[in-house]
């Protein structure tokens, strides 16, 4: 047995889904910031064919949870709702045709309310954890996998060619930078500072320092002034504009994230201008169904396997202090924010 398989409550407890038992979770009353967040108890319903019970062993916060919170942007959930997505944690229990062990290691992304101490999940999402991966790991890379996965598909790219991604050392960024190099795609990695390093550890071919560095005279140099085939951008509004003149002829920017604010107005002369270039919006549409999410997180599993890929801890918070976890995800940590149910915060 794993370690950390011993943390947290005994399916005894309350969350074993149990007729009456009840779990522990974060909800968002209303839209806003993370003071519009509460814990509350509630009771957990029987298990349905196909679902099973997690007990959730650590949570991972992602940027799109604030923006949906926010009650402005195009993904919207019903006020109040459980809050969080991404975790890892133990099976406790399943529902009928559920092949998955009782006791089995797990981690997913793509099912709300999961920053609380128990989740009842369709199991075809839950992915198990390979013994080398803590649950920190399994709450940090899910998310994270299963975007760098579908973002490297939404625009195929051949090998040999070159792609730009921004923000190469975050959680999504060294995980795509893994996934294109892994297909022969030579990675431009931009990040700052010490953090180059870790893009390097990535599988990065080059690395642009934008703190020290003329972002697009270093990407035009190492393309021999052709320009890179696709640019994969979090950032959004501030970078917009230099992304465009990253792209060579009738390549592509990739936006999967507005990190600087609302993402800007997209004007076609523009893009005619820019060597007749493509530009989109990536989102949920790039998977289909349980079985694709799965599959994409498992496969960044194996590659975490095989390179140092986690962005590392910015902070550890328990479930009362889930509105504080939120506040350091807005604040721009350098990290993955992480609330642990049932430990305590560092």
């Amino acid at each position: 047995m794993h370690n950390d398989q011993l943390h947290g409550n005994s399916p005894e407890e309350p969350g074993s889904g149990k007729a009456g038992m009840t779990r522990r979770v974060a909800r968002a009353l209303r839209a806003g910031g993370p003071e519009v967040i509460e814990v509350v108890e509630e009771e957990l319903a029987p298990l349905k064919s196909g679902e099973a019970l997690v007990r959730v062993e650590a949570v991972g916060l992602n940027h799109v949870e604030s923006l949906v919170r926010s009650g402005t942007y195009p993904i919207r959930f019903p006020f109040p709702y459980g809050v969080g997505v991404e975790g890892a944690g133990v099976v406790l229990a399943v529902g009928p045709e559920v092949a998955i062990p009782v006791g089995t290691r797990v981690c997913w992304t793509g099912v709300p309310g999961s920053c609380a101490t128990a989740v009842i999940a369709q199991a075809a999402m839950l992915v198990p954890l390979p013994d080398p991966l803590t649950f920190e790991d399994g709450a940090s890379l899910a998310h994270a996998g299963l975007t760098a996965a579908g973002l490297a598909r939404h625009w195929p790219l051949s090998e040999g060619s070159a792609a730009v991604v921004w923000g190469a050392a975050g959680a999504v960024g060294r995980l795509l930078v893994a996934t294109l190099t892994e297909r022969g795609v030579k990675v431009i990695g931009i990040a700052s500072g010490e953090r180059i390093e870790a893009v390097r550890a990535a599988g990065a071919a080059h690395t642009v320092d934008r703190s020290a560095e003329d972002v697009q005279a270093a990407v035009r140099a190492y393309t021999g002034g052709r320009g890179a085939a696709a640019v994969f951008d979090p950032v959004g509004a501030e970078t917009y504009k230099l992304s465009l003149s990253l792209l060579a002829r009738r390549g592509c920017l990739i936006n999967y994230g507005q990190l600087s604010g609302d993402l800007p107005s997209v004007d076609m002369k523009e893009l005619m201008t820019a060597g007749s270039v493509f530009v989109t919006k990536y989102g949920p549409g790039g998977v289909e169904g349980p079985g694709d999410v799965a599959g994409l997180i498992s496969d960044a599993l194996k590659l975490a396997a095989k390179r140092p890929l986690t962005s590392g801890v910015a902070g550890r918070f328990t479930l009362d202090q889930a509105a504080d976890a939120y506040r350091a995800l807005d604040s721009g940590a350098n990290g993955k924010v992480l609330v642990i149910p049932g430990g305590s915060a560092l």
